[in-house]
């Protein structure tokens, strides 16, 4: 009865604890996470306090007028820049999970154990999100609000910058799944890196032709956090709500694709 059961109910997700247990460590057992967290907290604080104190410092004394000493409308772009950034800082991060595992061996080793091979995609996006999503988005927010609420001289809103935070969270998601789906799809890391941080850089151009296309693609959660971080209001949930379903499918669709490569 046992056994059935188990032959049953588990034929995606065999093995899935131990992988997403191997995938963390990776960023929890040692100090990558906190040389990464320290990376990105420089990285963005260092963004933003360009943006609020020395450029318009260098305007100042190049007799260009700034915008009246208005932080808001100083940052209003930030958190564009900022999912662009994070976008291919995910992309670079974790081209290489599954196509190095692949080359060297170690996927063919895993999967020789009773380990079913969807699981293998959910793993690494789970352990490898955790690590992504307080290095690069939890702990650098952070930083950023106390700089945000250093500039303007009163604490900046906590529920703006945590809306923002879960935005950005969904630009982590998406471009992890993105990544682990074409390595599925190809060996080539050329064609891994390229193809995503290409469709960043490109789609603020392709929106503007087809503006309809603002609502269903992930690369619009720049501008809903740009909105949210400012005024708190959602200006569409359709970008979060596609970002979310392209994530699953992507997620589906690299499993699938696994379940029937040949190594």
């Amino acid at each position: 009865m046992s056994a059935a059961v188990t032959r049953t109910s588990s034929p995606w997700t065999a093995g899935l604890i131990n992988l997403a247990g191997r995938e963390a460590a990776t960023w929890w057992s040692g100090g990558r996470w906190r040389l990464h967290s320290l990376v990105w907290s420089v990285i963005l604080a260092g963004l933003l306090a360009l943006m609020v104190w020395v450029l318009p410092a260098v305007l100042e004394g190049a007799g260009v007028q700034a915008a009246d000493g208005d932080v808001t409308a100083t940052v209003v772009q930030f958190p564009e820049l900022v999912a662009v950034i994070v976008a291919i800082g995910v992309v670079l991060l974790c081209h290489g999970l599954l196509l190095d595992e692949r080359r060297n061996g170690v996927l063919e080793w895993l999967l020789s154990k009773p380990v079913a091979r969807p699981a293998v995609i959910l793993a690494k996006f789970l352990g490898q999100g955790s690590g992504l999503l307080a290095t690069v988005v939890a702990i650098p927010w952070l930083v950023v609000h106390l700089v945000l609420s250093l500039a303007i001289g009163e604490l900046w809103n906590p529920l703006h910058s945590l809306a923002v935070a879960g935005v950005l969270a969904l630009v982590v998601a998406f471009h992890l799944a993105l990544v682990l789906a074409l390595s599925t799809l190809t060996s080539s890391r050329v064609v891994i890196l390229a193809l995503p941080i290409v469709a960043v850089v490109a789609a603020d151009g392709l929106i503007g032709v087809v503006p309809e296309l603002f609502h269903v693609v992930p690369w619009s959660l720049g501008a809903v956090a740009s909105v949210l971080l400012v005024e708190g209001v959602l200006i569409s949930g359709w970008p979060i709500v596609a970002t979310v379903g392209w994530t699953l499918v992507l997620l589906a669709a690299g499993a699938a694709t696994l379940q029937r490569a040949e190594l």
